[in-house]
């Protein structure tokens, strides 16, 4: 009767350590891999994209997340500088609905990505809160050597008005989102109907000039090409 039982345990035994090499040795898929290692810094959401600083040995990947808090994210792994940089144009290409090879501005997205994300603060001026107009402010000078000024109001009083159908990089776009009030707030154009802004709710983002809240809310639009009042 020992001997059954010692041969019962022996075959389980084997049938157990059958079963993990089997299973230790099935092959993880590449794209396994490549998220293993990219998990190692938890990415950044911005927009339901991502930028992931993780190590990769093959390149620029994609990846959609599988994780239920992330489902349809779209991760983008730099390898180096230069492969980082693409993964930016690639996140701006599907900001701004255009072709991935017309993103060439690198110092337009690389301010673009410096700001994104900020939070939104009444009267704040830098990276650690800001409000639309002094985002304006920044953006402006910095990529095109403009000087404008303070408020939205005083933006819009004193850019040359253009026909929205017109707009290119760099205009302005204006809108009166409080009821008492004339001008209230304001964002950079950027193309494709898109526009840059610092809004209360999420920040420093990028939206749409088609969507609702901004259609209804839509002053007008402006260009500024010095400092000082417009004039035609």
């Amino acid at each position: 009767m020992k001997n059954l039982l010692l041969i019962g345990s022996l075959a389980l035994s084997l049938a157990s350590c059958d079963v993990t090499k089997r299973s230790s040795a099935t092959k993880t898929p590449a794209s396994s891999s490549a998220s293993s290692k990219s998990d190692k810094s938890s990415p950044v959401f911005i927009e339901n994209i991502s930028i992931r600083n993780g190590e990769s040995t093959s390149g620029v990947s994609v990846q959609t997340s599988s994780t239920p808090a992330t489902t349809g994210t779209v991760l983008v792994n730099p390898v180096d500088k230069t492969e980082g940089f693409y993964s930016l144009q690639f996140k701006y290409a599907i900001l701004l609905d255009a072709p991935v090879e017309e993103m060439l501005d690198h110092q337009l997205i690389e301010f673009l990505e410096s700001w994104y994300g900020t939070p939104y603060k009444m009267g704040g001026v830098d990276k650690t809160g800001v409000d639309c107009s002094a985002f304006v402010q920044s953006l402006m000078l910095t990529m095109y050597g403009v000087n404008v000024p303070r408020t939205s109001q005083e933006q819009y009083d004193q850019c040359k008005r253009i026909s929205r159908n017109k707009m290119v990089e760099g205009d302005l776009v204006f809108f009166r989102t409080q009821k008492k009030k004339g001008v209230s707030h304001v964002g950079v154009y950027l193309r494709n109907n898109k526009f840059v802004h610092a809004s209360t709710s999420s920040g420093v983002m990028i939206s749409d000039l088609g969507e609702e809240y901004y259609s209804k809310r839509f002053v007008g639009s402006g260009r500024y090409k010095a400092t000082g009042p417009q004039t035609e």
